[in-house]
């Protein structure tokens, strides 16, 4: 279902359709608008790591058969969005942590992916890992220094903590010099895998009805290739290539990017927006903050700054149509009040707009 072509119609809160025929750019709001609800950490199915990435909440499967089974329909569904946003070449805002991206390439997590969830933790195992035995005779040394056995503390949806044994009667065996190797892999095992398997293996699942296992292997030789197809390049945005490819309709049509408003524009857009601002022009300009993976020339349907010479235009904010990458953009009458403007609106997390 999902390889076949959608068309969406949006529906206002009164029951009324919206404005616009969808030739792709719906769809693309659709989409994109999709993945920022579902994939929300608050939504409960996907947590944070402390760099602000995303990947199945270990809290979300619940005790039931049937709500667990609910639940896994859900991953097994936002699988299967992702792999449709792949297929049809639409950036996401979904910046998933790279373990959880490396099961999506077939790849197995393994100890030095624990950074990638919590490096907290990985430090502390680090440490342990090198921890120098001063005395070669006492083999309870290390546990007199950490005090740790084969288990692990967890945290349940009720906020209860349950204490998970790695190994059978794992609350009975000391973590030594001889077995911490084996200690650290299986606390990298349990976090990385065991947790989160069942909403893993329904994520993928979801993911490979629209792209195949093979593909991806095939496609994808490492996560962080996998996440710059998804969600752009994470770099700083090259605000001349995104100049470059640039149309321009409406009151800027006859000079382009000649015209002194244009001019002032991408001035400020380089020379007074910080990296972050740029980042949220661009999300409330194409709903993505970052670029396509080979720059704004890739950008389906291309950025196009529309001019409007309006009366009360110094009253105005801009506003865009994300689903055709248009930012609306008054004529104003100086600088200063354009890019007050303008920052006050990227900065609102304006909504979906066809006007």
């Amino acid at each position: 279902m999902f390889k076949y072509r959608m068309k969406i119609t949006f529906v206002d809160q009164y029951g009324m359709q919206e404005a616009g025929i969808d030739g792709g750019g719906v769809f693309k709001e659709f989409l994109t608008s999709l993945v920022r609800e579902a994939f929300d950490p608050n939504m409960g199915l996907f947590t944070t790591t402390a760099q602000h990435n995303i990947y199945p909440n270990p809290e979300s499967m619940q005790a039931d058969s049937e709500a667990r089974q609910l639940v896994l329909d859900k991953y097994k569904f936002l699988g299967a969005v992702i792999g449709k946003a792949l297929y049809e070449g639409v950036l996401v805002d979904a910046p998933f942590a790279q373990f959880f991206l490396g099961c999506c390439v077939g790849q197995l997590p393994e100890f030095n992916d624990l950074p990638t969830l919590d490096e907290d933790l990985y430090n502390g195992l680090v440490a342990l890992k090198n921890y120098v035995v001063t005395q070669p005779g006492d083999e309870d040394e290390i546990y007199k220094v950490f005090g740790l056995d084969f288990t692990l503390t967890v945290r349940l949806r009720d906020g209860q903590r349950k204490t998970v044994l790695l190994v059978p009667q794992g609350d009975q065996i000391k973590v030594t010099a001889q077995n911490r190797l084996q200690y650290l892999d299986l606390i990298a095992q349990y976090k990385l895998d065991k947790q989160i398997a069942a909403p893993v293996r329904a994520f993928v699942a979801g993911l490979h009805t629209v792209i195949p296992e093979t593909w991806m292997r095939l496609l994808f030789a490492s996560p962080l290739e996998l996440s710059r197809l998804l969600c752009g390049d994470s770099g700083a945005i090259d605000v001349r290539d995104w100049q470059r490819n640039t149309m321009y309709e409406g009151a800027f049509h006859a000079q382009g990017r000649m015209h002194p408003m244009v001019r002032e524009f991408w001035d400020i857009v380089e020379t007074e927006l910080t990296e972050p601002q740029r980042q949220r022009l661009c999300r409330f300009a194409t709903s993505c903050e970052r670029p396509p993976l080979l720059g704004f020339a890739e950008l389906n349907p291309r950025f196009c700054i529309s001019g409007n010479n309006a009366d009360d235009a110094d009253s105005r904010l801009p506003s865009a149509s994300t689903c055709v990458n248009l930012l609306k953009l008054p004529v104003y009458s100086s600088r200063q009040i354009m890019r007050d403007k303008l920052v006050t609106a990227i900065e609102s997390n304006a909504g979906f707009d066809l006007s």
